[in-house]
């Protein structure tokens, strides 16, 4: 009788300890849950700290850029006024095609023939 005891009693006792296995392991679970996110989290503002560093540096190099145009770009002289040109310059006349009046009034001839029905 007594290994019946024993048996039984080692039955009640992993009965009893099943479900704090199991509430243990959820605990493990839980635990893993909470550490993805916070990687997950980290991952995230490490990625937008990135974004915002490289983004200051494309403005920093535009702007060392814009600042090396101005100091290498040639000057123009300053315009004198006050003096006045001294001949004005003539207007540049546009050269039409010109056509004879005689070829113009065969032409214009020929094509009212054409357009006439035969």
């Amino acid at each position: 009788m007594e290994p019946m005891r024993t048996l039984i009693l080692g039955l009640s006792l992993a009965a009893l300890a099943a479900p704090a296995l199991a509430q243990n392991t959820q605990l493990e679970l839980d635990n893993l849950r909470a550490q993805q996110q916070d990687a997950a989290r980290r991952a995230v503002a490490q990625d937008n700290e990135l974004s915002a560093l490289q983004n200051r540096l494309q403005t920093e190099q535009a702007v060392t850029q814009l600042q090396t145009q101005r100091v290498l770009a040639p000057r123009l002289p300053d315009p004198v006024y006050g003096a006045a040109p001294t001949g004005a310059a003539a207007a540049a006349t546009p050269k039409y095609p010109s056509v004879p009046d005689a070829a113009l009034a065969d032409s214009n001839r020929r094509v009212r023939a054409a357009s006439q029905p035969r």
